[in-house]
């Protein structure tokens, strides 16, 4: 009985031990409290470091807690002074607290960092540029006190709390801002909501960080899948950058809680890093036309340290995650700049960018519209950047082509533009968010193909110029022509086709089918037919002047970024581009560049095949046919018609226009309204004995006015 009865209550116990376990193990969340632990080490983890700091410390005034090296009355709005302050406090607190580090449980360290944040709140450093106030000091004190928590000894409660007020009281409230900035705000305000065990911040600081990654017509997330800040101004990178960083950052701090990022809002955020951001990095290196005032800065176009949101993505996201591995692999320099690349095509609409995806190559145009913003050049960056919004290319193959070029570039020669060959570079009326003066800017994309046009009129600052700009995207090339090239300027007037780092190689130019080296300088050539230089071709249908220079640049970083350096820096730099000379009237252009060709031979080779056809280039209509996959190119300008052989089409009004022949009966036609004028235009084609007319309704597609549409044409 005695046996029975203990087996009972073995039993019992077994079960009620069960129960808990079970608990235990399928409880979501710990209690709140303990959540906020959860989060803080997490926190701690991802910015754990064993830093050195033998010579902050020889700097360190042991009287007040300054340091001897730190001009605290600065109000430089770029990289400002006083912050090297807080950052030596930092890696103070990381030595303090890293069992690895000479300095670890240092009493006198300790000393040391109390009295350098009570120098620090009561000398009261400010910034004129509000980003240092409001978001790099706020962050990096939060993070400083999140990990002097686990020291061997904590800060007094009193001081504690007066830097804790302090961030609160500066770093603002993000609610108030949009896109990146919202978000750089909310993540102090969830170190400060971890610290002060404070629920109601902590639900504020996420939803702010999560509220904006949405699809908006103001900053942030775009419905085209590109990104706008400070205002209507392409930012993919730059404040892409940002907005990554700080998103997934938190979404990995958040993980597995009660507060992890929703999953419509993890879906968008990895659309966009897959499609867009991602997508415009070619190997290790960012086209330098999405990253606003930012190019200016030294290095910025080499992003190897994006990989870091893509392996948390990896983790956030396993639906993708092999794609993150693929980003990540040539990122790493692990697997070259083409791998597990795929053809694609994109125009983003809202951002007035097109971006051309080829296994082999990738090919951009930046342009600006009544709709967006120029590149800026605030707070004494990017000075130079005036005509990078005006049909700017990138033309890429293994995407270092411009790597650290920009101080010594010329900037009234940036590749794929039209424009006077002026003395100085003027600067645009407003260096934040000043609208580009096109009101016909847009492109037609299937997903695969796609054309893009550039209405350009600038009679700014003596400017005065315009030329109709357009770009065919195939698959092996990309045509670009201009027509109605004209200028009042008394400069000349150049379209560049590219100006990018010199081969150790010499460029080949064939003329009347001879080939040479191109040697060191500067030469006009009169209807070269193709040069070739770095992997890249250059088609030049006859009757143009065209201009070569391979040669030594010099420049600075400080011309173009006041809060870098004048070290003079010298590259050599292969220039390509048309002269279009003095007061043009009428002028045009055209080129067809072919990526990925890498000897002469392989050149004959691709013009042997003779698959392009440039059957119009005039002001009122652009015409390009690829004969081996039958696909039809267009721009009409305004209400016109076309004709090639047994083939009319008629518009009526300006569109751009892919047509592709399925049959003897059907046409596919892709088409969009570069002008987003949400109105209808009636397209109709004729062909042998057969026509077909359709009505494209444009009508109430407010922010899809410029997006592509797709019909079938019946020919009767």
């Amino acid at each position: 009985m005695k046996n029975k009865i203990h087996l009972i209550i073995l039993l019992f116990i077994s079960s009620i031990i069960s129960v808990k376990a079970s608990v235990a193990t399928n409880s979501n969340l710990p209690d709140n409290e303990d959540e906020f632990e959860v989060l803080m080490q997490k926190i701690r983890l991802d910015f754990a470091k064993n830093p050195s700091i033998d010579e902050a410390l020889k700097k360190y005034n042991e009287t007040d807690g300054s340091f001897t090296d730190v001009d605290y009355s600065s109000i430089q709005r770029t990289k400002w002074p006083p912050l090297e302050h807080v950052d030596r406090l930092y890696d103070f607190a990381f030595a303090y607290t890293n069992s690895k580090n000479k300095y670890y449980k240092d009493e006198s360290l300790f000393t040391k960092i109390e009295k350098g944040l009570e120098y620090w709140h009561e000398r009261n450093p400010w910034c004129h540029n509000w980003w240092y106030n409001q978001i790099a000091e706020p962050q990096r004190l939060g993070v400083l006190l999140i990990q002097l928590r686990i020291g061997e000894k904590h800060l007094n409660t009193e001081l504690e709390n007066k830097i804790l007020e302090r961030i609160k009281t500066d770093g603002g409230d993000p609610a108030k801002w949009t896109g990146a900035n919202r978000t750089d705000i909310a993540l102090h305000w969830i170190y400060r909501a971890c610290l002060s065990k404070n629920e109601t911040d902590l639900k504020v600081a996420l939803e702010n960080v999560y509220n904006p990654i949405v699809y908006t017509t103001k900053e942030g997330f775009q419905h085209d899948n590109s990104y706008f800040q400070h205002g209507r101004q392409l930012y993919i990178g730059g404040y892409g950058d940002e907005i990554l960083k700080g998103v997934t950052q938190i979404a990995m701090y958040t993980k597995g809680t009660q507060y992890a990022i929703p999953q419509d809002k993890l879906a968008l955020l990895s659309k966009f890093m897959r499609e867009t951001y991602y997508a415009t990095i070619r190997g290790q290196y960012m086209l330098f036309d999405v990253l606003g005032r930012g190019v200016s800065r030294p290095c910025v176009t080499k992003k190897i340290h994006t990989a870091l949101f893509a392996k948390r993505m990896i983790e956030l996201d396993p639906d993708h995650a092999n794609e993150f591995k693929d980003i990540i692999a040539r990122l790493d320099g692990k697997q070259p700049a083409n791998h597990a690349l795929t053809s694609k095509h994109t125009h983003y609409f809202r951002g007035d960018y097109t971006l051309h995806i080829r296994p082999t190559y990738a090919f951009d145009v930046r342009m600006a519209s009544t709709r967006t913003a120029r590149c800026e050049y605030g707070n004494g960056e990017n000075l130079k950047t005036y005509f990078m919004s005006d049909g700017c290319t990138n033309i890429v193959v293994d995407g270092d082509e411009y790597a650290e070029i920009f101080p010594v570039w010329n900037w009234a020669r940036i590749p794929g533009t039209t424009a006077p060959q002026l003395d100085e570079i003027p600067m645009a009326a407003s260096d934040w968010q000043t609208p580009g003066t096109s009101t016909f800017a847009g492109g037609v994309s299937d997903s695969l193909y796609g054309a893009s046009v550039y209405s350009y009129t600038d009679s700014y600052a003596e400017i005065n110029t315009s030329a109709h700009k357009a770009w065919f995207f195939f698959d092996n090339e990309v045509v670009c022509l201009g027509a109605g090239i004209h200028s009042t300027s008394q400069h000349p007037v150049f379209t560049t086709i590219n100006q990018c780092l010199s081969s150790t190689e010499n460029p080949i130019i064939c003329q009347k089918g001879k080939l040479s080296d191109i040697q060191d300088g500067t030469t006009e050539y009169t209807s070269p037919e193709w040069i070739l230089h770095n992997k890249i071709g250059y088609i030049l249908p006859k009757g143009q002047q065209v201009f070569v220079a391979n040669q030594q640049q010099e420049g600075n970083w400080y011309d173009i970024n006041h809060t870098t350096s004048k070290d003079i820096i010298r590259k050599k730099i292969f220039t390509l581009g048309v002269n279009h000379g003095i007061t043009p009237e009428q002028a045009t252009y055209a080129y067809i560049v072919v990526p990925g060709i890498r000897t002469a031979e392989n050149m004959k080779s691709y013009l042997q095949k003779n698959n392009i056809e440039i059957l119009a280039n005039t002001e009122n209509v652009q015409v390009v046919r690829n004969k081996k996959t039958d696909i039809w190119q267009m721009i009409f300008y305004n209400a016109g018609e076309f004709t090639h052989k047994d083939m009319t089409v008629k518009v009526d009004k300006g569109c751009a226009l892919i047509i592709k022949k399925i049959d003897k009966d059907k046409i596919k036609l892709h088409i969009a309204d570069p002008a987003q004028t949400q109105s209808n235009i009636t397209v109709k084609i004729d062909a042998p004995k057969r026509s077909g007319t359709i009505n494209c309704d444009f009508s109430n597609s407010d922010i899809y006015a410029g997006r592509t549409q797709t019909f079938d044409i019946r020919l009767k």
